[in-house]
């Protein structure tokens, strides 16, 4: 998702059908989109070709965050390289700004509907910078996902309370038929999202497990249904130590030291 609208927004040429008039503060760019400078940083220093930048950004549209950096590490930041077509030239390091940007290639809204993105430009890097950077960026630990856990926990909406071992749980329906006991056999609906809203799992038809069965299921996933009754949904947050550790999970997917989070049903208990 980030480098799809990253993308999107550094090299589409659109011709906006707003006028500045109905943009105000904003100041209209060549590439279609809206620009209005929101804090100034201390640096004189603008980016050049072949450098890159360290951003803080939030994209948001509508009433959905598409990407948030702050969901992505522990620095809460991204790089992406430069380039003097885009918005990002009017820039420099340390300044705020917000850009308005023409969505109707992401959703069939009218030419009016905007995606609205917050920028800092954190850092200007160099080539050799860069790679020294990225190298670091490579090495994810277990104090990123405390601190990217951490920061998540503290602007969702949702309210988790934690069961134990750092499971999070919130209650959207509370079941009315039988608990779960260990060996009981449970039939489930499920859908698996990274801290970021990204699916990574779903399931097509309840699928059953067997509770306490070594191998079958996550221990965060069998400490939740242990906790509910047959008819409840839940929402949790699985850490990955309750999840798939410092090795991640066998197909890649999830990487080492990553937080996981799941809508559940429990359809039936047996």
């Amino acid at each position: 998702m980030k480098k799809g609208i990253v993308i999107f927004f550094l090299s589409t040429v659109i011709l906006a059908a707003c006028g500045e008039k109905r943009m105000p503060g904003f100041r209209r760019l060549s590439n279609g989109s809206y620009f209005k400078l929101m804090a100034l940083g201390e640096s004189d220093r603008k980016p050049r070709e072949g450098e890159y930048l360290e951003m803080v950004i939030l994209n948001t549209f509508a009433d959905s965050v598409l990407y948030n950096s702050r969901l992505e590490s522990s620095r809460g930041t991204m790089i992406t390289p430069y380039n003097d077509k885009d918005g990002f030239a009017k820039l420099h390091e340390g300044d705020s700004a917000d850009f308005l940007i023409p969505a109707y290639d992401l959703m069939p809204y009218g030419n009016d509907t905007m995606m609205h993105m917050h920028v800092k430009l954190v850092h200007i890097f160099d080539e050799k910078q860069y790679k020294a950077e990225s190298e670091k960026r490579a090495h994810v630990d277990e104090m990123d996902e405390q601190k990217i856990l951490s920061y998540f926990l503290k602007t969702s909406k949702v309210k988790y309370e934690e069961l134990g071992k750092g499971l999070y749980y919130s209650e959207e329906i509370k079941g009315k038929g039988k608990s779960v006991e260990r060996g009981d056999r449970v039939l489930v609906n499920y859908q698996g999202t990274f801290l970021n809203g990204k699916k990574f799992d779903v399931t097509a038809e309840p699928v059953e497990y067997t509770l306490g069965d070594e191998g079958q299921l996550i221990e965060g996933m069998a400490l939740a249904l242990a906790h509910m009754r047959e008819g409840g949904k839940a929402k949790i947050i699985i850490p990955s130590h309750l999840a798939y550790g410092a090795e991640g999970s066998s197909t890649g997917i999830i990487k080492p030291f990553t937080s996981i989070q799941y809508k559940i049903e429990l359809v039936k208990v047996n």
